[in-house]
């Protein structure tokens, strides 16, 4: 079941870059390293942002903690969706190319890769402005990942969560691996009026997540590489619920931090004839996010078994659900 996720998951990050990995990031690298890493920049933002926002979800589908020595076993899917104000960006000074025409677009506007893929603008060079390059929107606006995790209870009303994926090579895909590690500490005993309600519950939750992966990349007579993909995720919760039988509520209410890096390894040869310029290692590109959120959600238990879903408001809203066993 592990193998299967994680060729799930490369999928569908391989799929969703292979615009950017295959084509984009060939034409970007035309105009020299530096607007390459610009345009680069720009171009993958919405995507780098959403890898880390889903990192930071499917964390807890209660505000309960387990007894001692009491465990769960969860799957969980996310999908994490990007606003319109990342679909498209305006273009400032560029070291050898003009803006030039918008397609689908309001004129002086470029898409992102979650842009439509109608959308599109044409880059000119400075000194002949002819056009070297066209930005296409990839329509790559969602981000879906499924994830295992478990957790078991300590004591001190605390409980321990973990997720793990060692890193594995998957064929044309690529690799890639994930951990994480969460704490949950009950704090019903110590707010007086959830203490006298038996189904309130309150607790605080922090956790991280770590992601890596290696996706390959290549485009015939130019070159081939990797896009080394790496995220980070910390939350930290005030969780509040109310558990009656069979149906339970919880709300959640943190900030988090996320972090994502997606850079191009290898070497690639630019231009044609005598104008062909070796690039080695050409784009780096750094993403970071910060910021409260707010999720509500329910879960119903059927004797062991329990099902989830709940939905995350913030700058990307995510939409999350499940399937675990419980025990205690």
């Amino acid at each position: 079941m592990k193998k299967n996720r994680l060729i799930l998951s490369i999928a569908i990050l391989a799929s969703s870059l292979q615009a950017f990995g295959q084509g984009q990031i060939i034409d970007f690298l035309k105009a020299g390293q530096k607007d390459a890493n610009t345009l680069s920049q720009a171009y993958l933002l919405p995507y780098g942002e959403m890898l880390g926002v889903n990192l930071n979800s499917g964390w807890y589908n209660s505000a309960k903690v387990h007894k001692v020595g009491g465990f769960d076993i969860t799957i969980i899917g996310s999908y994490t969706t990007a606003p319109n104000s990342k679909k498209s960006f305006k273009p400032g000074e560029l070291e050898t190319l003009n803006p030039g025409t918008s397609t689908g677009l309001p004129d002086g506007y470029a898409p992102t890769m979650a842009g439509g893929d109608n959308t599109s603008m044409t880059f000119n060079d400075k000194l002949t402005d002819t056009p070297i390059l066209t930005m296409e929107g990839a329509g790559a606006d969602v981000f879906v990942s499924p994830m295992i995790q478990g957790a078991v209870g300590l004591p001190f009303h605390t409980e321990l969560m973990g997720r793990f994926m060692p890193k594995t090579s998957y064929g044309d895909y690529g690799d890639a691996g994930l951990w994480g590690l969460g704490v949950k500490h009950s704090i019903k005993d110590y707010i007086p009026f959830v203490k006298r309600v038996p189904f309130l519950q309150a607790s605080l939750l922090a956790a991280y997540t770590d992601f890596n992966a290696d996706l390959a990349v290549a485009e015939a007579g130019i070159g081939a590489g990797k896009l080394n993909t790496s995220a980070s995720a910390f939350t930290s919760r005030l969780l509040i619920g109310a558990n009656i039988p069979v149906v339970s509520f919880y709300t959640g209410l943190g900030y988090g931090t996320t972090t994502s890096n997606f850079d191009l390894k290898g070497t690639f040869d630019v231009g044609s004839g005598s104008d062909v310029e070796e690039m080695t290692d050409p784009i780096a590109l750094e993403y970071k996010t910060s910021g409260f959120d707010f999720n509500a959600g329910m879960r119903i238990r059927l004797g062991i078994f329990s099902f989830h879903g709940d939905y995350s408001v913030g700058e990307y809203s995510v939409i999350s659900g499940g399937f675990g066993i419980n025990f205690r």
